[in-house]
């Protein structure tokens, strides 16, 4: 089943239109999508929002349940689809610390600038080009403030 859900996955990542993508420096992102995966350092999630607010940017919390929000083939339920928002965002910022289709759909889904996260070690590269514009390696275990304060630190590097 793995095999039929990878290549509906690859699939529906080809007819993805291209997008437009530019590196920001951190000083002008204004707006912000962070998708993480509920239940999994939620206080955390929490004070990165407040941080992130406190630097000037509107953020918006994308969280999702994968036993609760994805089908059986790796898919977004509907109803976890119509909650995805659908204004534009200046950063996506994917804190997902495990890999699942069914956030590879959310962050196709969420229109923004530019898109970030965690490069997943165990997961063909094909599976994650196109959909992150930058992806951090981190060691074994990351926390979601982990790959925050990486992407953070590098779109803070850029025309700095």
């Amino acid at each position: 089943m793995d095999k039929l859900n990878t290549w509906i996955f690859r699939y529906n990542k080809r007819k993805q239109p291209q997008r437009d993508v530019l590196m920001l420096n951190y000083s002008k992102v204004r707006s912000i999508a962070l998708v993480y995966e509920q239940g999994i350092d939620d206080k955390a999630t929490a004070l990165l929002v407040k941080r992130l607010e406190r630097d000037g940017a509107m953020v918006e919390v994308v969280g999702y349940e994968p036993k609760h929000d994805f089908n059986f083939l790796g898919r977004v339920r509907e109803q976890a689809m119509q909650s995805l928002p659908t204004q534009r965002f200046d950063l996506l910022l994917d804190l997902s610390t495990h890999y699942y289709l069914g956030t590879q759909y959310i962050l196709m889904a969420i229109d923004a600038t530019f898109k970030a996260g965690l490069r997943f070690p165990d997961v063909p590269e094909q599976d994650q080009q196109g959909i992150l514009d930058m992806m951090v390696s981190l060691p074994d275990n990351p926390t979601p403030e982990d790959i925050a304060e990486q992407v953070i630190h590098f779109l803070k590097m850029i025309n700095s």
